[in-house]
């Protein structure tokens, strides 16, 4: 398997070795990414937002963070589809069709959502906290999350966990299967 089809191809098997190699090199790119940005944006930024030299919609107007924003688009984009394509390979080593996707990949996110619309409430508190802090008054007492949110955001852990485990952490088909030869084959 040539490494474009390894990075971008939907069909046959990848060993666990494979997944986390994709992974590791992810963790790599979105520190590069992170860098990048805080040499090229951040850093002069927040300074000029620390000494009150612009405003924070100045800065998101500007056209550095345009420009980030964009080549940032494209390469989560690109990672995104890598990501899919290397998860895909994996799920058919463990004799599992692409389908499982939808649960690992985009049942999490839907769970999340009643954790996502809740941020604005979470937001007025930070907002309350920070009010208080600077009138020296004692904080006000945090607010428990809605039985709804806390519900939501467990049952999409415990998918993403699973998600790891059948990823990262299971051994695939041992000899051939519906998605081809064990990639694994012929070593000890």
């Amino acid at each position: 398997m040539g490494l474009l089809h390894y990075l971008f191809g939907f069909s046959g098997r990848i060993n666990r070795a494979k997944q986390w190699a994709v992974l590791l090199v992810a963790l790599v790119h979105v520190i590069i990414i992170g860098l990048i940005f805080a040499f090229t944006v951040g850093f002069s930024v927040f300074l000029d937002l620390a000494q009150k030299k612009t405003t924070l919609a100045a800065v998101l107007a500007s056209p550095q963070v345009h420009t980030f924003e964009i080549a940032f688009c494209v390469l989560y984009a690109i990672g995104f589809y890598i990501g899919l394509a290397v998860a895909t390979k994996r799920l058919h080593d463990r004799n599992k069709s692409a389908w499982w996707l939808l649960v690992f990949i985009a049942l999490p996110i839907v769970l999340n959502i009643p954790a996502l619309l809740y941020i604005p409430h979470q937001m007025d508190y930070i907002a309350a906290v920070i009010r208080a802090a600077q009138e020296n008054l004692p904080p006000p007492q945090r607010p428990f999350d809605p039985p709804l949110v806390v519900i939501s955001r467990g049952a999409a852990t415990i998918i993403s966990l699973w998600a790891f485990v059948e990823l990262y952490i299971l051994r695939g088909t041992v000899g051939d299967n519906r998605f081809g030869p064990d990639p694994l084959a012929g070593r000890a």
